[in-house]
């Protein structure tokens, strides 16, 4: 069987070809390519990046295309991907993500190819939904708002808002014309069919990260009081609500802290400060209100293996967003052990049991969330039995040898 991936990110394996390092982190689609490889399958992966193509197996080639901008289609780029399906003769087109102008493109490209009903979309998040969630939770004033670094790249959170819609008008598009969708959750299930009531929905878990298989959360080695986010990047991740709850944590726990990817939002210096956005600006703002400023750790870009050993470290993981499917920061977590607390958003619920796995708050209740942080805190030790229940499910969920099996199985009935 020959497969056709369409991937909106390079894997890592890719990365490494084309310049020399997987670049921190590497990807959850690493892993299933990584699976894919070993079996009967002849499997060529379009990915952006520099110009450039190779093989990572016998049976495995790359090959890259550039995208200028993901909101906006470029015609240019169906014209590629049907000269790509005509030399490589694709039985099954999988495209890996609906939010971009390239899946657009591919799809329109199988359609005129009369490859359409062996082409199947993964949805990943859906940015014609999260377009409506961005911004929930920030002030008015602060969406629309700018810094001078805001000024100079001419954006805000509104506009990036707006980038979101537009996305989500692409996405809209391709997932009209598309007959088959890959999903997971019974929320990517309700917002695909209420954009393509006839798609045929194919259900496929994630596998994650190789790393986050081994190894498990031991509370006596984790840092007591200690709270581990996976990003304060854009509001999507909640971490103003994160941080509203820490200001009420702190008064019962004055040790507590926070731990997160990324650069710092509290500037210590004029350079810093002039390449902080309004949301950032927004966040620092709030740590001063809440005497978080000393307490919070930025980890900057982390590989996988660094990214575990801080959930490792965290006496609890937080889940604050304000918009998910399901997310892979909560898996990551799960399989881990680590004892979690996550807004009821997406597929969040199907993820993690309430109370007997994790606790599950709702996402404008940061006082909830500080109090399920509370009382993981108080639970101590005890908290190994929420996490060890927490693993078992997500070692179903995330089983690489039945997810394998059920991509598969979907390939062959698109085949």
């Amino acid at each position: 069987m020959r497969v056709l991936w369409l991937c909106n990110i390079a894997p890592g394996a890719v990365k490494e070809k084309l310049y020399g390092s997987a670049a921190n982190g590497g990807l959850w689609i690493d892993h299933v390519l990584t699976d894919l490889m070993t079996e009967d399958v002849e499997l060529r992966v379009l990915c952006p990046g520099k110009p450039g193509s190779g093989s990572l197996s016998a049976r495995c080639a790359f090959a890259t295309f550039q995208e200028s901008c993901g909101f906006r289609y470029q015609p240019e780029l169906e014209q590629t991907f049907r000269n790509e399906i005509r030399a490589f003769g694709p039985d099954v087109i999988h495209i890996w993500g609906s939010e971009y102008g390239h899946t657009l493109a591919m799809v329109n490209a199988a359609d005129r190819e009369g490859l359409l009903d062996h082409t199947a979309i993964s949805i990943q998040g859906l940015c014609s939904v999260y377009a409506r969630h961005f911004n929930e939770g920030i002030p008015w004033g602060v969406q629309r708002g700018y810094t001078l670094r805001d000024l100079i790249r001419r954006e805000n959170l509104l506009t990036q808002q707006q980038k979101f819609r537009l996305r989500g008008e692409l996405e809209v598009e391709a997932l009209r014309k598309v007959h088959h969708v890959i999903g997971r959750t019974i929320w990517d299930d309700a917002c695909t069919r209420a954009i393509q009531p006839q798609v045929r929905y194919h259900f496929c878990n994630e596998t994650l990260r190789e790393p986050f298989y081994q190894d498990t959360w031991d509370y006596s080695a984790c840092r007591k009081h200690r709270v581990f986010a996976s990003s304060c990047v854009y509001p999507i991740k909640g971490f103003h609500y994160l941080l509203e709850a820490m200001g009420e944590v702190v008064k019962h726990y004055p040790d507590a802290t926070i731990a997160v990817p990324g650069r710092s939002f509290l500037p210590k210096t004029a350079k810093e400060r002039l390449r902080c956005n309004r949301y950032e600006t927004y966040l620092a703002q709030l740590a001063r209100q809440y005497d978080l400023e000393g307490r919070i750790t930025f980890l900057g870009s982390l590989s996988a293996e660094q990214m575990k050993a801080e959930y490792l470290k965290a006496n609890v993981f937080v889940l604050p967003s304000t918009v998910e499917n399901s997310p892979n920061s909560l898996g990551e977590a799960m399989l881990l052990g680590v004892p979690c607390v996550a807004s009821d958003v997406g597929g969040v619920a199907e993820l993690m049991e309430r109370n007997t796995e994790g606790r599950i708050y709702p996402v404008n209740a940061p006082y909830l969330l500080a109090h399920h942080i509370q009382a993981l805190f108080a639970m101590e030790g005890r908290a190994v039995n929420l996490g060890q229940a927490a693993r078992q499910h997500a070692l179903k969920t995330h089983n690489p040898e039945r997810n394998l099996a059920d991509l598969l199985q979907i390939y062959r009935d698109l085949n």
